[in-house]
């Protein structure tokens, strides 16, 4: 059965006028944001890479994506492509400007990986520090994302709790001293009880009257 060679051309041409459709639109995922304060363009996603272009308050860029985390994102000025950090790049939004680095998921700007060779090989063969790649690529691999870990923080070393203190001391030694043993004061006159007054004779004692003392006179 012959072909049709009307049709076969028509399937060409409408072909060929999608691809030229498709090519002259713009990408989808493509956003516009402005620049908050002065900034450098860098070669990848992190202050280690190259600088770029120096960008100025209220240029406008063309942002293809942001990295993990709304850190950094890839964008356009001009003939000149690169990364920028997030929180420099604005977006207008119903409420107001909208910082990507803080509000990125609510403006849809869709996450990317940096990929260093493909990028690299793509918009900086021409750049003098291209011949430095070596050096970037493996910090690209010790880094995928732009951002060293945190250094290891030092042990955090607790202090026991205070020891009690003793009570203080009383003033004048260590113990207090008991107080003296009181002792009954003496008689008004002065002599131990008992005792006869002065001046006074002392008197004999009785004989028994047993007999032991013998009768006067009686030659015992």
């Amino acid at each position: 059965m012959p072909r049709n060679p009307l049709s076969a051309k028509s399937v060409r041409l409408a072909a060929l006028t999608l691809i030229i459709a498709a090519a002259s639109a713009p990408a989808a995922a493509d956003f516009t944001a402005s620049i908050t304060a002065p900034v450098h363009m860098r070669a990848g996603p992190s202050v280690e890479y190259p600088s770029v272009v120096m960008l100025t308050p209220g240029a406008p860029v063309q942002v293809f994506g942001c990295e993990q985390n709304y850190g950094w994102c890839d964008v356009q000025v001009g003939p000149d492509r690169g990364w920028v950090a997030a929180g420099y790049l604005q977006m207008p939004a119903p409420a107001g400007p909208v910082i990507i680095a803080t509000g990125g998921v609510a403006l849809g700007i869709p996450l990317m990986s940096f990929n260093f060779n493909t990028y690299w090989g793509s918009y900086y063969r021409t750049r003098p520090w291209y011949g430095r790649r070596s050096y970037y690529d493996r910090y690209w691999h010790r880094y995928p994302h732009g951002v060293p870990p945190p250094p290891p923080r030092p042990p955090v070393h607790v202090r026991p709790p205070p020891r009690p203190r003793p009570p203080p001391r009383p003033p004048g030694g260590t113990h207090p001293r008991p107080p003296p043993t009181t002792q009954p004061a003496p008689p008004s006159s002065g002599r131990p009880p008992g005792a006869k007054p002065p001046g006074q004779p002392n008197r004999a004692r009785p004989a028994d009257k047993s007999g032991d003392t013998p009768p006067a006179g009686s030659g015992r």
